[in-house]
């Protein structure tokens, strides 16, 4: 029993710290089940991936899927619908505790159906049965309480368990697209007529029915909408009671309205696709970071402040960065502005400009590195290391290398639709890979590709566009390749414009 035996340290997230709710529960468990976890989901992994038990639209806890994948992928369904001349609504769920709320005998009963053995299955049933967990906070620990429902967190294998438990949801969806990371769920639809809309209903009427039968709890109060619209001349929305149509039941009774913006997985999706919000938040979080670490450290050496940058602020800028990587000159402002307030700082280039800084750093702009950060999710695809759910093809010469497919636009989109698709992963990545030369295409190891690719994106000048500066070019790879330039031989061209 003592391997069963679960310590609880409550983590405080934020709020009113007498309420439970605002603590996250951190789950201690036993380091020699955990031996024992491994081997099994190793086992379990192999027999699902040879069988294709999951959804691909699962993105959760599974190799070579995260968070990036995910968006990607419905990003990508989104602009698809737009280009095609349809609305699309995506609904987001929201469970209620949802690993605490895995139902033991149902999700025996799935493993079984899904022909897992017989030992196995009861191992796990085991596994799960008779566990106990109790609260330690300053060394004082609370009553035992034996755990009921729900796959053990802290594990090894509860991850797998519950998505594995949830995989049987995409069954109740017939005509939609759900997409899921763990437990956050999407359900979107490409809307041409009132028809569609209905449609949409009834498939989350399912979900809400899945969720009674396999006794899982929703937050129905908590779903959110948005609607993306082809067109601000759409149709479907000049109908009498047009707010009608652009509503969603939940099983209370209670409205879905539409909403301006949802955060989603991290990064926040406007209705518009707009990436401005997002990367407004990200700089504002970054700012705050970086002006605490200047309050909090009084040295401005060149190691250190380095080193704090790249830890602890830089990620914030980079989150999920192939996603949302904007042209716009504006949102390249405000996020390079974050970047040059920090270097400013350092000792040893103070004196020097935001282009010489980087350089005397010896520091990518952040345009740059989105960019890189684009080739080499490109890369994976072609290596099979992420899915490809964006449909990125490949050409293959014995000049060029692997040459990646452009897709082509229907002339009958919309200016802002076309911008959409412009800019989104599916035709950035391609152009931006078919720059790089073809020695990089053959590569296979990750950290070789990475280490070349680093030294190829670093031969061309890096001049980011800042307020006061007059560039060559807008500094994407894509401006530097098309002008031919020799960047390790070329000066620095841009003059500081006077104001």
């Amino acid at each position: 029993m003592f391997y069963k035996e679960t310590l609880i340290t409550p983590l405080y997230k934020k709020g009113d710290r007498a309420q439970a709710v605002n603590y996250r529960p951190v789950a201690l468990t036993s380091h020699v089940i955990k031996v024992y976890e491994r081997i099994l989901r190793s086992v379990m992994v192999d027999y699902i991936d040879r069988n294709k038990l999951l959804s691909d639209n699962q993105h959760g806890f599974r190799s070579g899927r995260s968070c990036l994948t995910q968006l990607l992928s419905h990003i990508d369904d989104i602009v698809k619908g737009l280009i095609d001349g349809a609305d699309t609504d995506a609904i987001y769920l929201d469970f209620a505790k949802a690993f605490d709320k895995v139902d033991h005998r149902l999700l025996l009963a799935k493993m079984r159906k899904l022909g897992f053995h017989e030992r196995l299955v009861k191992w796990i049933e085991s596994f799960l049965s008779d566990r106990k967990q109790s609260v330690v906070l300053d060394g004082v620990s609370s009553f035992s309480a034996v755990v009921l429902s729900g796959v053990p967190q802290g594990t090894v294998l509860g991850p797998l368990l519950f998505i594995v438990f949830i995989n049987d949801m995409k069954l109740c969806v017939m005509g939609s697209i759900i997409r899921l990371f763990a437990d956050d769920t999407r359900i979107l639809r490409h809307i041409f007529s009132i028809e569609d809309v209905e449609a949409l209903q009834q498939d989350l009427n399912c979900v809400l029915e899945w969720a009674k039968c396999n006794n899982m709890a929703l937050n129905e109060n908590k779903f959110e909408l948005l609607i993306h619209k082809h067109s601000s001349q759409s149709a479907l929305f000049e109908l009498p009671f047009t707010v009608l149509t652009q509503t969603y039941q939940v099983s209370s009774g209670s409205i879905i309205l539409p909403s301006e913006s949802v955060k989603d997985l991290g990064v926040m999706v406007s209705s518009e696709l707009s990436w401005k919000p997002h990367i407004c938040m990200i700089a504002q979080r970054a700012t705050k970071v970086a002006a605490w670490v200047l309050s909090a450290f009084k040295t401005r050496d060149k190691c250190t402040m380095l080193t704090l940058y790249k830890s602890i602020i830089r990620s914030h800028l980079e989150y999920c960065c192939p996603l949302w990587n904007s042209s716009s000159k504006c949102n390249i402002h405000q996020l390079e502005g974050v970047q040059r307030s920090f270097t400013s700082r350092i000792d040893s280039v103070q004196h020097l400009d935001y282009w010489q800084q980087l350089r005397a750093l010896n520091l990518m702009s952040l345009q740059r590195r989105r960019e890189r950060y684009i080739i080499i999710h490109v890369w994976k695809i072609l290596n099979g290391r992420c899915p490809n759910d964006v449909d990125i093809k490949f050409l293959e010469s014995k000049r060029h290398g692997e040459k990646a497919v452009v897709p082509s636009l229907t002339k009958s989109s919309s200016k802002r639709n076309q911008t959409l698709y412009d800019n989104s992963f599916a035709v950035i990545g391609p152009r931006l890979w078919n720059t790089i030369p073809p020695n990089l295409h053959s590569i296979e190891d990750p950290e070789h590709f990475k280490s070349m690719l680093t030294d190829f994106v670093k031969s061309f000048p890096d001049e980011p566009p800042i307020p006061g500066y007059s560039g060559r070019n807008g500094n994407s790879l894509l401006d530097w390749n098309s002008t031919k330039a020799e960047p390790l031989l070329c000066g620095r061209s841009a003059t500081l414009m006077t104001r």
